[in-house]
């Protein structure tokens, strides 16, 4: 504890200091992400939003699993499954774009893992802004082992869920706004980042 103490100093000058305004004073059981009633709220959504992606990155990585011996993580399933999408071959910034990613380094990362394995391949310019993506394949017919096993297991137990569907669309355009307001905390965050 001392160290990262000592740490924040050193980057932050001789003592840390907050460049918000002061906050209460955390009340005993709660910590420092939950100091009021609007953080401790915004906390357990965060806290269920987390669990939710760590949990569906797991169910991708566990579906690929079944069909194929490749070990990839949910990750490397999102683009390969965005590869496939609409069997058209696609850059790394569109990869990107569509899985609202803009990690590259971990993105080439992902894609130079698919290519090894065999389920996609690279085509067009030997510049790395133009080089698109497409499966094999292999790589389609691993996709489509995965569409088949998603859609025998999944849907029909979100199908028992009363509602499904109508609470599906709801919260699908809720994430959608909150993916936006989250972009936009971003970009305030960047901004403060570099004021004096």
């Amino acid at each position: 504890m001392r160290k990262t103490q000592n740490a924040v100093a050193r980057r932050t000058g001789a003592t840390a200091r907050a460049k918000l305004h002061s906050s209460p004073i955390e009340r005993g059981g709660s910590w420092h992400l939950a100091r009021t009633e609007a953080e401790r709220r915004l906390s357990e959504f965060e806290f269920r939003l987390e669990r939710v992606a760590q949990a569906y990155y797991r169910w991708k990585a566990a579906c690929l699993a079944a069909v194929c011996d490749v070990p990839l993580t949910g990750d490397d399933v999102a683009v390969l499954n965005v590869v496939r999408m609409g069997d058209e071959p696609k850059r790394l910034s569109e990869i990107g774009q569509l899985v609202n990613r803009v990690d590259v380094p971990n993105l080439q990362y992902a894609t130079r893992k698919l290519v090894k394995a065999g389920l996609i391949e690279t085509e067009g310019s030997s510049s790395r802004k133009e080089t698109r993506y497409r499966v094999t394949d292999l790589g389609r017919s691993v996709t489509e082992a995965y569409a088949d096993l998603r859609a025998a297991t999944l849907p029909p137990i979100l199908e028992a869920l009363e509602g499904w569907a109508e609470k599906s669309e709801a919260a699908g355009s809720h994430l959608d706004l909150v993916a936006s307001l989250y972009a936009q905390a971003a970009q305030v965050a960047i901004t403060r980042r570099h004021q004096p």
